[in-house]
């Protein structure tokens, strides 16, 4: 429809060379000021609920996965009957054994040792500070290994001296059977604030000092140097990641804010406009992260990812109003030019917000708790930012107009062409961009089986699609934490930890001081060292399979057999019965120290027996989890079976696993698989599940809104294609490199996805109008390309380089994510400006047809004011 101007704004226009035109009576120019003080005055609320959503962030590597998961519960479950998985190994230079035991009794070694193990399960105030909480308040127990070789060679457990040392090798004592180390277990008020009691003394950003933790105050007091003190255990993984994502979003925040001004004023040229545009993609990414302390959920390393993303999409979207506004500004003047923009902008705005909230939240479809948070905290932090860009970016554009050049509403004035102010360079450009249309068009089938074949030979590689998380490869080759692992290794032993416990029905447990007892049914129960033998026999085959003499990727095991003498050999004579015997007598004596070893306890929920064989994982063998986890499994399951129907009871029923006796539905014994490894290798899987749901649901609900904008089932279906595809030819391109999928690069996929549609919309917006008014599809793909080839580059440009600043992240997942990004937009990119115009040129592009409804609408701006066609990244339509 022709536009009529107002009076006022041609009298507006009469006097623009003068830049004296008249106030206009918007509702803007009536409530701007009010909007800018609202703003003004939640600012300051909005940094605080940021800073104290960054405090509180908190990684849990055993949180990963949804409390209703199996493995979660059984996580749970163990930390409620042993001494908890959160331990921490602390060793040192000079932490050794210095000789053989003396007469006392005791072990020569370095007295710190000593000394800190006392001061840790000491009431005195942490730092010796008044009114400080004691140490004993942050840790449960500390084992060392001076003390536990002295209790193993006590003379009442019989133990040599040489055999106790054997026994602690690769956990508290290293090869050369000197270097040893203290095992912390922490509270459980330590668990929330982790930082709070691990974190080393370090300088941050801007030379503020983050405290020593509580265990590094007790290390200071104890005068052992922090630099030289080595960490490792699940709470140091934990604690690393809190500070990796720190880290990256600091590094993130300032580099996204210095790009974020770079690609601003490369776009506006205007250092008004620029700040106007920044301010909008701060105040954006600080609503993000407020909502997360509004909503009392905790920050991760993963969701910190999340302003930066925000920051990114707000300068977009400030970008993209702004052409609208300074197309409009020499039209209606610079009083009404911000209501003009947001009446013309408003629809596409949405629109585009609406298909990244819906690629972010089809992250929600994760299994992956961390995936989850991230994915709708991003998709409302977007949500967030239209306020931002509906009410504060208006109110600052009246409040603060731009000053268009007076050549500019001259020409406009005098209803100039475009080409009469258009600077060369862009002529050129649109030459350009107008060319390669008219090649795609002549050779449309060339380029749409040139882009079939090379889908088809990159999703192909989609078979050898794989998913990996592994802790040690979350963080940047010169974490401190990855030192500290490769040291305590080398001199000590792996450290990753899984759990296995085995439970003994109390049906199936002799009586005290019978070495067969005979129940109420006439069945006879397996002794205790017959159960310790089960175990011993559990402990050999893993050792024999996984050890040092196997495939060496674990340590030696442990369990309460670690902490009694040697189990007298198996067999008929009546020499070995009565060894057994006496020995089955003497445990029974001890059995109240084995239950308080943290190897054995009793379930009286369940009315069982829990025997925990612990072994520790390497860290840097390359070791697939979850292969290693089915394989314990298929290890361990048919040793138990053997070694009970070795015990099989008096009326040939055999105790195995998960196998029922006669009497009672329950298994005589039971195996649970837990700890870090059991967890990463559940949310591991869980990732290949989360990448394909989240990328299916990500289609599912974007794909309705083209088939709104194309006006029909097909035609949506075949807009989306070229929005599909990169993100399937970039998957089946890292699957054909043998690269892994971790967990960034499955947030990379429904994401990039969203985004990638915005041009899309744009594209086809323009293609329905020309098509409509003219009903020549030909035409119509010119029109729409001639419109939206430089903005669909240059918004590829402030989106993908936006996103690209993740990539010097030293936190793997964000580095991945922002490579990922990086790629799939530039793909997306070039998709939609090979592909989609020669689909819609080919027999696929009959679909669209032209409306009988809208027959003869016409564009209400066609081309963007020439100081801003050269970043015009969003151009909308009136009809």
């Amino acid at each position: 429809m022709s536009r009529s101007p107002h009076p006022k704004f041609k009298h507006s226009q009469s006097r623009s060379s003068q830049h004296s035109l008249p106030p206009t009576k918007t509702w803007f120019g009536r409530m701007s000021f009010g909007i800018l003080l609202c703003f003004f005055l939640a600012t300051p609320f909005l940094f605080y609920a940021a800073a104290r959503a960054v405090q509180s962030n908190n990684n849990q590597v055993g949180d990963w996965l949804p409390a209703a998961f199996r493995e979660t519960e059984e996580l749970n479950w163990y930390r409620q009957h042993f001494a908890s998985d959160q331990f921490v190994v602390l060793t040192w230079n000079g932490c050794k054994i210095e000789g053989s035991i003396r007469e006392d009794g005791s072990v020569p070694a370095d007295p710190r040792i000593d000394r800190l193990a006392n001061l840790l399960i000491s009431d005195s105030p942490v730092g010796g500070k008044q009114g400080a909480r004691p140490y004993a308040h942050y840790f449960k127990s500390i084992y060392t290994g001076p003390r536990l070789l002295e209790y193993l060679s006590d003379s009442a457990s019989g133990i040599p001296f040489d055999i106790a040392k054997q026994r602690l090798v690769g956990s508290f004592l290293g090869p050369d059977r000197q270097q040893t180390c203290l095992l912390i277990t922490l509270s459980d008020a330590a668990l929330p604030n982790l930082r709070q009691v691990l974190a080393r003394p370090v300088v941050g950003p801007l030379g503020f000092q983050h405290p020593a933790g509580v265990l590094f105050t007790a290390l200071e007091s104890c005068e052992i140097d922090a630099d030289q003190a080595r960490l490792g255990g699940p709470p140091v993984d934990n604690v690393a990641i809190d500070e990796e994502g720190e880290r990256t979003l600091i590094r993130l925040a300032g580099l996204s804010g210095l790009l974020g001004l770079t690609l601003s004023w490369w776009s506006l040229r205007s250092v008004r406009l620029t700040c106007i545009v920044f301010s909008c993609g701060i105040l954006s990414a600080a609503a993000g992260l407020a909502s997360l302390w509004i909503a009392g959920t905790n920050a991760d390393a993963i969701v910190l990812s999340m302003p930066a993303l925000v920051y990114v999409l707000g300068i977009s979207g400030a970008v993209h109003l702004i052409n609208y506004y300074r197309d409009s500004i020499s039209d209606v003047g610079p009083n009404a030019a911000p209501g003009k923009a947001i009446a013309m902008g408003w629809k596409p705005a949405v629109l585009c917000s609406l298909t990244t909230a819906f690629g972010l939240l089809s992250l929600c479809a994760s299994e992956l708790t961390p995936i989850q948070k991230f994915g709708f905290y991003s998709a409302i932090g977007v949500m967030e930012m239209l306020i931002v860009l509906f009410l504060f970016l208006p109110a600052a554009l009246y409040m603060w107009p731009d000053k268009l050049p007076v050549a500019s509403i001259r020409a406009k004035g005098k209803s100039k062409s475009r080409e009469a102010t258009v600077p060369a360079s862009d002529g050129r450009m649109q030459q350009f961009w107008d060319t390669l249309c008219d090649v795609i068009l002549r050779h449309h089938a060339l380029v749409t089986i040139t882009f079939l074949v090379l889908i088809v030979g990159l999703v192909s590689g989609l078979r050898y699609y794989r998913t990996s998380i592994d802790l040690m490869k979350l963080f940047g080759r010169e974490a401190r934490i990855l030192k500290d692992y490769r040291w305590i290794e080398a001199n000590l032993g792996p450290l990753v930890p899984v759990e296995i416990v085995l439970g003994f029905d109390s049906e199936s447990i002799a009586q005290t001081g019978e070495s067969k007892s005979n129940g109420q049914d006439g069945k006879a129960g397996w002794t205790l060292i017959e159960r310790m033998n089960i175990v011993a026999a559990t402990q050999r085959t893993i050792e024999q399979k996984f050890g040092p003499h196997g495939s060496n990727v674990i340590g030696p095991t442990m369990s309460a057999l670690t902490f009694v003498p040697p189990l007298p050999r198996q067999n008929r004579s009546m020499g070995s019965f009565v060894q057994r015997k006496l020995m089955n007598r003497k445990l029974e004596q001890a059995y109240d120290s084995l239950s308080n070893s943290g190897y054995m306890t009793f379930d009286k929920d369940s009315n069982r027996e829990l025997w925990r064989i612990s072994l520790r994982v390497a860290a840097f063998e390359d070791v697939d989890y979850g292969q290693f986890t089915q394989s314990l499994k298929a290890l361990v399951d048919p040793v138990i079976t053997q070694s009970a129907a070795k015990y099989a009871k008096a009326d040939g029923s055999i105790h195995g696993v998960n196998q029922v006796s006669t009497r009672s539905d329950r298994p005589a014994i039971t195996t649970v698989y837990t700890g870090v490894v059991p967890i990463v290798y559940k949310a591991q899987t869980a990732l290949l599940r989360s990448l394909i749901s989240s990328t299916v649901w990500s289609f599912l609900t974007i794909t309705p809104l083209l088939m709104l904008v194309s006006r029909g089932f097909l035609a949506g279906m075949v807009a989306m294609l070229p929005n599909v595809l990169p993100v399937l030819v970039v998957f089946g391109g890292i699957s054909w490199l043998g690269q892994p999928v971790e967990i960034g690069s499955m947030m990379a996929a429904s994401i990039a996805l969203g985004v990638a549609v915005d041009d899309t919309i744009h594209y086809l917006t323009w293609f329905r109008v020309s098509l409509n008014r003219d009903g020549d599809r030909l035409n119509a793909i010119r029109s729409a390309y001639h419109h939206c080839a430089t903005p669909t580059l240059q918004a590829t440009l402030i989106n993908g380089l936006g996103l690209s600043v993740f990539m010097v992240s030293t936190f793997s997942p964000t580095k991945q994510f922002g490579y990922l990004m990086l790629v799939i937009l530039f793909a997306g990119a070039i998709a939609e400006l090979l592909l989609l115009p020669a689909l819609l040129a080919g027999p696929l592009g009959r679909v669209f047809k032209p409306s009988q409804k809208n027959k003869g609408t016409t564009l209400q701006k066609s081309y963007p004011h020439p100081d801003s066609a050269r970043t015009s990244n969003v151009t909308t339509v009136a009809t």
